[in-house]
């Protein structure tokens, strides 16, 4: 088969979701999968672990070949990240830049440390995603089976979202991981600000978000939209629905439709919400 394909891919715990498009129609896909695994996705990554990720590497090589993929685009895992944010005037100053840097990677030589700044709304402060780079080689070896490759943050599928849907008012995406929520909030076509929550049980999760809010008041910020997807999206809804915007449209990614796609597919086995990211970066 002639190498055309993109692969969009992104993981949950012990799942691993695809999608693949090779049609030039725009908003059509060729193929939605998911792969369980016995153990969990992320950490082997980041570990590289001899018994399990050979398992996920090998994976990504046959769906090179059997779908003849020239692109990779994978979401990252957030707890594999740091994100940060910090006045223009610190970020336009080397040394105090440096010197906050030092503070929130500590024990990090600079030289270990990939950073992505990006523009927010508020355009007197800047945001930074920071990857250690031996999370950055262990993505590079997993997509080494293709060409080119990209390697998204949770917090950058609002603008894949914002590309794909034309939503240019003020919005919040909820990703749902097992263990952590990532969230990001844009307006006006610009990222507003982003964090994840990590929790052991979800029931905690409307305290834990007041308890950011203290320091992140877009947390409480009122959107006309907010879009949710992931993994056991219904029960989470119902656990911070009153910690959003009572007038917001809350938003599932159920079905194509609800996603803005076309397929031949038209059932699956598992939730399309969950395998949302691998969708939405194989469209762009």
């Amino acid at each position: 088969m002639q190498e055309s394909s993109t692969l969009g891919l992104c993981f949950s715990s012990k799942q691993l979701y695809y999608c693949i498009k090779n049609s030039k129609t725009p908003n059509r896909v060729d193929h939605i999968g998911c792969f369980d695994f016995s153990f969990n996705i992320g950490k082997s990554i980041r570990t590289q672990d001899p018994e399990t990720f050979p398992s996920v590497y090998g994976l990504l090589g046959r769906l090179k070949k059997e779908y003849g993929v020239k692109k990779i685009r994978v979401a990252t895992v957030p707890d594999h990240e740091c994100w940060t944010s910090l006045p223009k005037l610190v970020f336009d100053t080397p040394d105090e830049r440096e010197a906050h840097l030092s503070i929130i990677m500590k024990g990090i030589p600079r030289s270990e440390q990939s950073i992505s700044w990006i523009d927010l709304s508020n355009r007197e402060y800047k945001f930074a995603c920071i990857r250690k780079r031996g999370i950055v080689r262990s993505y590079e070896r997993l997509s080494e089976h293709v060409h080119e490759a990209e390697y998204i943050s949770s917090f950058e599928l609002g603008e894949l979202w914002l590309h794909h849907h034309n939503d240019k008012g003020s919005f919040m995406m909820i990703h749902s991981i097992p263990g952590l929520i990532s969230i990001s909030a844009y307006l006006l076509g610009k990222l507003r600000g982003a964090t994840n929550i990590a929790y052991d049980d979800a029931e905690d999760l409307p305290y834990l978000w007041l308890y950011y809010a203290n320091n992140l008041k877009w947390l409480n910020g009122m959107y006309e939209n907010v879009y949710m997807f992931g993994a056991n999206v219904e029960n989470l809804i119902q656990i911070i629905r009153s910690n959003l915007d009572q007038s917001a449209h809350i938003h599932r990614f159920e079905t194509l439709t609800d996603i803005g796609v076309t397929a031949d597919e038209q059932t699956y086995g598992f939730n399309l919400e969950a395998a949302f990211p691998a969708i939405l970066l194989s469209l762009l």
